[in-house]
Order: structure tokens, then sequence, then C-alpha cells
């Protein structure tokens, strides 16, 4: 009989997977249902009113559902929401519904570590806050300790909950009324609820099964893994994969309509890029503070407007890392920019929107992200 695999880590527990032989298909069996036992559908409410609070919720998603134990299997709209207690902005906020392999305890601590992650300081009650995430639902379970409670204890009286709930997930009962959440929703009032951002059936995650997982190198801004799937019409294979935490790139826009760009030397094409100023987003941070951070260092600019506008992944391929793009506006020159990272080549350019475009048609300017934000930005450039 051949040797097991450990497959991957399930709820703390290895679970293994057998790769051949002739009790295979007995092993195999023991090993869906362990992984099966361990699985549980929960949902989890979102929100946040503080810097560029979109593109935080939709960071706070991607970073669920690269943690082991966490699958994001269904998210609601975004909606707008205004808020409760002393002046502040208003809340973006929606739901998802996620499938994890760990306890209650464990899943609360994940949530509020990646709120940490976010800038989250818990100092008022009711207050503004950079990302907020709560734990709605737990299966049927019912909890009630002084650490957690589920169902969440005042979900049912929370329009700004329901309405993204009931949208993806109207017939799960809540297990202490029974009630589905639609008909919880029926109760409330959700006049100061309001449609921000309709979800698009792209960008409903459909997560694989996955059967094997390999971790070929840990570098210092990704990780390469080879895993073993089976997708969701069934097919089988092997696919390479490298973990990004995401990017973001900015188009600073100058008061004189000039566009802020920077030659920068990339050693994987062995010569310089014309491209606008982009950074890895650090553990900590949004993607709005990183590209705030990058474009003092790279340009010596600092932008007083922003606008988000939106996302798109960059090489889906072989990567499941995201671009997030912003229109950086009011532009001041810095007196004393921040040094340049040490192993960086830049050079500023300025130029106009017409400049850029034709560079982008005579291949001056290859750089596939700085060319599909800079036409993210373009309807706003003359505004």
């Amino acid at each position: 009989m051949k040797r097991l695999q450990v497959s991957q880590r399930l709820g703390g527990r290895e679970a293994i997977a057998p790769a051949g032989g002739e009790r295979a298909g007995e092993l195999r069996e023991g090993y869906e249902q362990l992984r099966a036992e361990l699985q549980m559908k929960c949902a989890i409410g979102l929100g946040s009113n503080l810097e560029n609070s979109l593109a935080i919720l939709e960071s706070a998603i991607a970073k669920l559902n690269q943690h082991e134990a966490i699958a994001v299997v269904a998210r609601s709209s975004w909606y707008k929401t205004a808020p409760i207690g002393p002046p502040q902005p208003d809340y973006i906020n929606g739901c998802a519904l996620l499938e994890v392999r760990c306890s209650p305890t464990a899943l609360l601590e994940t949530l509020l570590a990646v709120e940490r992650q976010f800038g989250r300081v818990r100092r008022e009650r009711w207050g503004p806050r950079t990302l907020d995430l709560d734990l709605l639902l737990f299966g049927d379970r019912i909890l009630d300790t002084p650490a957690l409670q589920i169902p969440h204890p005042r979900m049912k009286e929370r329009a700004f909950v329901l309405v993204p709930l009931a949208e993806i997930a109207p017939d799960w009962k809540e297990p202490i009324s029974g009630e589905t959440t639609a008909q919880l929703l029926e109760a409330v009032d959700c006049s100061g609820v309001h449609l921000f951002l309709h979800r698009s059936m792209s960008a409903i995650p459909e997560p694989p099964k996955i059967l094997q997982q390999r971790l070929f190198y840990r570098g210092r801004k990704f990780n390469f893994d080879v895993n073993r799937l089976r997708l969701p019409n069934g097919a089988e294979g092997d696919w390479e994969c490298i973990r990004h935490p995401g990017g973001s790139l900015g188009v600073p826009f100058t008061a004189d309509g000039q566009l802020v760009l920077v030659r920068q030397y990339r050693f994987a094409l062995q010569g310089r890029l014309l491209e606008f100023p982009a950074g890895t987003v650090e553990a900590g941070e949004s993607p709005l503070s990183t590209i705030q951070r990058e474009i003092e260092e790279e340009t010596g600019y600092r932008a007083k407007q922003w606008q988000d506008l939106g996302r798109f992944p960059i090489a889906p391929g072989y990567s499941d890392e995201y671009i997030y793009a912003f229109l950086a506006r009011d532009l001041e020159k810095l007196e004393r920019p921040p040094a340049q990272d040490d192993d960086e080549d830049i050079e500023v350019v300025l130029m106009s929107p017409e400049e850029f475009e034709e560079k982008a048609r005579s291949a001056d300017i290859i750089d596939g992200k700085s060319i599909a934000s800079y036409f993210l930005a373009r309807p706003f450039l003359k505004g």
C-alpha cells in the first residue's frame, strides 16, 4: 500500500488523504466524511465608515477567503446606512456567507484579528470605525458566553444587517425564533438602508474543493503553492498559484492637468517602464493608506482628494493578486519627501492625458495595470 499524504490542516487537526492502494476508496470516503463534519456554514456582517470604506471591505473579504480554514461562498451587495451615535460619516454595510473549519471562538478571534489589521481600535461604543466584522450565525448553533453570543443578539433589530443577509440567505432560520431572515426583515424599518453598489455574479466566489495543497516558496511579498483541486464543474487537476496580498495604484493628477508617472527599473523585463506609482498592501494597511504612502515615497507629492476607482485582478490565470486603483487629486509638492526604498530606481515623469494615450498606443507605455487604471480614471479627469 502506498504511503498516505497529508492533504491539509482542518480545524486544528491533520486530515489524511489517501494516495492510492487497496483501501484508497474506503480511506477517501472517511476523509470526505471528516471534512463534512468539520465544515460549518456561517454568516457575518461587515461595516466601515472611515478612510476608503469600500476598498477596506473588499480587502477584508479577500483576507478572510485566503485563510486556510475559511471559504467565502456568497456575498451581498453593499448598502449605505446612516450611523447610530455621535456625528460621523455614513456606513457601508454588507454580509457574507462562509464555510469554516473551526470553532465559533476561533472564527471570532480571526474576525477580530482582521479588524486589527485594518486599524480597528475599540474606544467608543457606536463610534466610527475602519472595519467592523460581526459573527451573526454559526449553522444552527446557540451560544451565550461573556465573550460570544450566537445568534448575534441585535441582528433581529438591525435593518442594515437583515437587508444584505436576506439578499444572500433569505431562507436561513434564526435558531432562537425559528424565523427566516426574510421574515425577520419584514418586521424592521428599512427606509434608512440604501443600495450603494450592486453585487455582480463575477464577485461571488465559487471556491473549488482543495484535495491537496503544497507550499513551495514563502517570499517577502508573495507565496507560491501547488494545489490539487476539484473545480465547481467536477473537473480535477493541478494548479499553481502565486498568493499575493494585493497592490494599490494611484493615478495622480495635478491642478494644471498633468499626470504624474514614474519611470522605474523592472528586473523581470530588464528595462525601465513608465507606470503610475503603486505598491504592495502591507500587513495592517488598507489599500488607500498603501497608495498614500507610495505616492509620497515615489513622487514626492501628497494628495488631498482621493477617489476609489475599483479593483481588478492582475493575472487571474496564476495569481490571486488584485490591484486597487485610486484617483489622486489636489496634489501638493512635499518640501521633504520620504526617502525611496534602497532597492528602487525611479524617475518622476509628468505628461498630459493626451500624451499618455499616445504613448500607450505606440507601446512606449506597456504596463497593463497603469493603462487599465488610467481608463478607469479618464471620465473624472476633466471634472
